[in-house]
């Protein structure tokens, strides 16, 4: 009888050491896919910096208006020091990325002293032209060589290997793909030409506050009610996380449909409860609905969830999903700086990533001047060499943070297709976009 007894514990507290070392195992796995979705995603930011800055250098050889230009060399400042900071939360050794480091410190502080210059007045001399003309060429080089990790990561390497000690034999190979790339884009890297510029580097940057958080605070529980309420999927559990707020105070929360599913991530902002980012790392083999099907999905989902009259402005299309940004149109003027962006499941229609953040951070009321040039006065201020095609009234957002009424004019160039953007109330040329063709679709920058 003792002996059954014996047994029946013994199996008991087997039952639960296998259960509490599973809850365990699962708890790691699911840190393990948060930690690699954060490197993925510096990892794609840092190459969306690389590649503004490339694009920014190119326009300023093609610029002929201070005005044009400021903003084009305070972007590329911008850009150098976003890339530092997402170049730092990579899982890599400090002598494998600092020349590159190096790299993306001085354009920056070049491109800095160099808008100083410009805003007193002065123009960019055939020197500073000849050192932009290197620079752009290193930042060619730079983003060829990112964009071959990309392929790299996107084929199952993973960055988030580099940071584990267990399973060896891939943290070794793993190492040295990544470790062997950047040790040779370093190399490089410390040829580009040593920079003359006056003033430090600065990390001064436009204080700009949430204008579309609005409402009372709000608890993590009932938080979690809210993202239970955005995703409408049946939820086994919820985990708090720490987001990387930002300028938007957020609780970070964790949702599992199924311990056999990968976690869904949201931002809920504390002030108000409003879903700021959401994102579904769920595995997606197959393509199974067009683009069109993608976008109704998407604008129906924008629909339920309280953002009407949107329109879409591009998309791109990568691993099976296709990511649309859209902008409000109010009184048939887009709004730019109110951009949402949903990403779509071409398997089935799901929306596995929703990006709200630059649409709180800009979105208010606002009193619509009416335009005191006319569409074809506005059109004489762009240049000639430009094939006009299309033409919009939009409200863009500058760098200063002041939003202006603008006449967008799409045409073509060389072969290469432009945005320009002509301020409706005094005809300034306020900024030029180009249009980067890839294999998932167009980008603009």
């Amino acid at each position: 009888m003792k002996k059954n007894i014996s047994t029946v514990f013994m199996l008991l507290l087997l039952i639960v050491v296998a259960a509490w070392g599973y809850n365990q195992y699962m708890q790691k796995v699911s840190y393990h896919r948060y930690l690699q979705a954060q490197y993925d995603r510096s990892f794609y930011q840092l190459v969306d910096n690389v590649e503004n800055i490339e694009t920014s250098t190119g326009k300023l050889m093609v610029s002929s208006q201070n005005n044009t230009a400021v903003p084009i060399l305070s972007d590329i400042w911008r850009q150098s020091f976003s890339g530092q900071e997402h170049l730092n939360q990579l899982p890599i050794g400090q002598p494998e990325i600092d020349n590159t480091s190096k790299f993306l410190v001085q354009i920056g502080d070049y491109t800095y002293s160099l808008t100083k210059k410009v805003a007193d007045g002065e123009k960019l001399s055939k020197d500073d032209l000849n050192t932009l003309a290197e620079l752009h060429n290193y930042a060619v080089y730079l983003g060829k060589n990112l964009q071959d990790l990309r392929k790299k990561i996107q084929g199952g390497y993973e960055l988030g290997n580099l940071s584990k000690k267990g399973s060896k034999k891939m943290a070794e190979i793993n190492n040295k793909i990544l470790d062997v790339k950047m040790n040779t884009v370093n190399q490089q890297m410390s040829n580009y030409p040593t920079l003359i510029y006056d003033g430090p580097f600065s990390e001064s940057q436009a204080k700009l506050t949430p204008k579309g958080i609005t409402g009372f605070d709000v608890s993590y529980d009932h938080a979690v009610s809210i993202a239970r309420k955005f995703l409408d999927k049946p939820i086994e559990k919820a985990i708090k996380y720490s987001p990387n707020n930002g300028k938007i105070n957020a609780y970070g929360v964790e949702l599992k449909t199924s311990n056999k599913m990968p976690s869904i991530y949201l931002n809920v902002s504390k002030k108000g409860g409003h879903v700021l980012w959401m994102m579904d790392q769920r595995a997606i083999s197959k393509v199974n609905i067009s683009k069109a099907q993608a976008i109704n999905y998407a604008q129906k989902f924008l629909k339920k969830h309280g953002f009407k009259n949107m329109e879409n402005t591009y998309s791109i299309k990568a691993n099976g999903t296709e990511q649309f940004n859209f902008t409000p149109v109010v009184e048939g003027i887009r709004i730019y700086p109110d951009i949402v962006k949903v990403k779509v499941a071409l398997d089935n229609g799901d929306i596995v990533g929703f990006d709200a953040t630059p649409y709180y951070m800009s979105h208010t009321e606002r009193k619509l001047e009416k335009p005191k040039l006319k569409e074809n006065e506005a059109q004489e201020k762009v240049s000639k060499n430009l094939k006009v095609e299309t033409s919009r009234l939009c409200l863009i957002p500058l760098e200063s943070g002041k939003e202006v009424l603008a006449y967008e004019f799409k045409g073509t160039y060389g072969g290469d297709m432009f945005y320009v953007y002509i301020n409706a109330l005094n005809g300034r040329e306020e900024k030029i976009l180009k249009v980067i063709k890839t294999d998932q679709g167009n980008l603009t920058m």
